[in-house]
């Protein structure tokens, strides 16, 4: 699980883009509140209408779709698919380009991950783990070792009599 959620995280960073959660429910249908997005720089020539965009408005990050851009005045007109407004953004506030899928629920862990207290109380599930498994590990071992080891070299007190011998060893 930890390769999945670290492949998750790290890939995608390798091919330029940037894991975003989605906080509102202005674009809903496509990206639920909880969901981790990808967003790829782009310039904004590459956006057509219909593409969703991450972009700044002010100290907020949105992302919302392209309902038309305006290449004059260099602003492209957004709106969330759950909203029934849409709003100016300037080419100059563009982020980038939203890839057109979303992974539910991961976008909180991300965003908790992020913090100090969520990446040092991580380490310490991660380490407990790795403790647990070698402590698994080392009583299988020794549970192996007592069942293949068990016959007369393993209980060297045994006072039971053989057939034709007594325990004081005279016949």
């Amino acid at each position: 699980m930890l390769v999945s959620l670290t492949a998750i995280f790290l890939l995608p960073r390798l091919f330029g883009y940037q894991p975003y959660m989605v906080v509102s429910a202005s674009m809903q249908q496509s990206f639920p509140v909880g969901s981790l997005i990808f967003v790829r720089e782009a310039a904004p020539e590459e956006i057509e209408v219909g593409d969703p965009i991450t972009f700044n408005s002010g100290t907020l990050t949105i992302t919302h779709r392209v309902m038309s851009i305006d290449r004059e005045k260099q602003q492209f007109i957004t709106k969330g698919d759950s909203n029934n407004v849409g709003e100016v953004t300037p080419f100059a506030n563009l982020k980038g380009k939203a890839l057109d899928f979303s992974i539910p629920y991961l976008g909180y862990f991300s965003s908790w991950f992020i913090t100090a207290q969520g990446r040092i109380i991580t380490a310490i599930i991660i380490l407990c783990a790795a403790a647990l498994s070698i402590v698994i590990g080392k009583m299988s071992e020794l549970d192996g070792a007592e069942e293949e080891g068990g016959g007369d070299e393993a209980n060297p007190t045994d006072n039971t009599a053989k057939e034709g011998e007594t325990i004081d060893g005279k016949d």
